[in-house]
């Protein structure tokens, strides 16, 4: 499950990343109270993220389960002087056909958080593609 996310995250090829992801797949993310949900969202989300705020990805362990997985990860953060480390946890749904059906994405330190935040603020400052604000 997490090898092709991987392979598209260090690639960042946003494009990639969502075909691993389910039609209804839902993100969380640490700076908005709501997920995003969909395909369509999670799209935007990644392609904004990828296309420079987040950069020079390296995949650490990744660590999978029957239908849960972890992806460790560091990075460039733009507007942060030093490497940011990540967490992706991702759940698949046991019937489906093994894309992942809800992810949710942690990033440390706070100082690299909210550098990104402040970035992707810019980036998506207009109405999100799910209808949530």
């Amino acid at each position: 499950m997490m090898q092709p996310l991987a392979r598209a995250l260090a690639a960042a090829d946003a494009a990639a990343a969502v075909e691993t992801m389910a039609e209804d797949v839902t993100l969380h993310v640490a700076v908005h109270p709501e997920p995003f949900q969909g395909r369509p969202a999670t799209a935007h989300f990644l392609g904004a993220v990828l296309d420079g705020p987040l950069h020079d990805i390296e995949i650490g362990e990744t660590i999978e389960g029957q239908d849960s997985a972890l992806l460790m990860f560091s990075s460039q953060v733009a507007g942060y002087d030093g490497r940011a480390e990540g967490l992706l946890v991702a759940r698949t749904e046991v019937d489906g056909d093994g894309r992942i059906s809800e992810l949710t994405v942690f990033l440390r330190p706070l100082a690299g958080l909210a550098a990104l935040a402040e970035e992707m603020g810019r980036r998506l400052g207009g109405p999100r593609p799910d209808g949530l604000a």
